[in-house]
């Protein structure tokens, strides 16, 4: 699991885990926590202006 303090949205690449797409942080090369997924995905939403 990624450790990073912040992860910018740049820095996120998605990869194929089984049947699961799983976001990773490129720096580090670990799968983002809990926390930073959920924080990523708000980040996503509000950025491409759908509603929650």
């Amino acid at each position: 699991m990624c450790d990073c303090s912040k992860v910018h949205l740049y820095e996120v690449e998605f990869k194929l885990n089984g049947m699961v797409v799983v976001p990773v942080h490129k720096n580090c090369g670990f799968a983002l926590g809990e926390k930073q997924a959920d924080k990523l995905q708000k980040e996503l939403v509000k950025l491409w202006g759908f509603e929650e």
